[in-house]
């Protein structure tokens, strides 16, 4: 890739294709730190607005417990804004830190880079996953297997790229291992903060 900045669907379509070519290319970027913390915060709250918009617009079957409780949690939205923000930024961090010391050369803007664009790069999929959903309705189930297969593939690649790790498969099942636990801890975190600031748990 060029050092011209492509447009949003060419990048992408490169994440998809090359995802660790396309890391090395954000990397080279050299954004500035303030302005991939916003990018982060953008993204997050994008992606929030489009699940709560979406979980909203379907009216909850009250049959079923999962799809009630679902409507509950997103008709508050802070918590959810909340909850994602600590997730992105524990990710960030975890990405830096834990691969140093695993040995790896990737910086804290680096990470803050990658993850920025990662979430940028799920949402887009979303809003195509959702357009092509709207047309093809039974394909939905394989696209959403589609979307956590490239969740992990395309930040596996990520990581890769940041630390300078050859070995993808060892790098996977790290980041199975860090989410799992970054699972727990947003949702301790989410509902701490919550219930003191706001009166309310996720």
């Amino acid at each position: 890739m060029s050092n011209t900045l492509p447009g949003i669907p060419r990048l992408v379509y490169e994440t998809i294709r090359a995802p660790r070519r396309t890391a090395e290319y954000i990397l080279a970027l050299d954004i500035p730190r303030r302005n991939l913390w916003e990018a982060l915060v953008a993204a997050v709250l994008l992606t929030v607005v489009l699940v709560v918009g979406l979980v909203l617009a379907v009216p909850a079957d009250p049959t079923d417990p999962a799809s009630v409780a679902m409507q509950e949690m997103y008709a508050r939205p802070i918590p959810v804004v909340i909850g994602q923000l600590i997730s992105s930024v524990v990710t960030v961090y975890a990405i830096t830190f834990l691969g140093q010391w695993l040995g790896g050369k990737g910086t804290l803007d680096g990470a803050l880079a990658l993850v920025a664009w990662h979430q940028f790069f799920l949402l887009f999929l979303a809003v195509a996953g959702m357009a092509l959903g709207l047309v093809l309705p039974a394909v939905l189930s394989i696209l959403l297997i589609a979307m956590i297969v490239l969740y992990f593939f395309v930040l596996t690649q990520f990581v890769c790229a940041l630390h300078g790790f050859e070995n993808a498969m060892v790098v996977f099942f790290g980041i199975i291992i860090a989410f799992l636990t970054l699972l727990v801890l947003v949702a301790v975190l989410t509902g701490f903060i919550s219930a003191l600031f706001f009166g309310v748990t996720p």
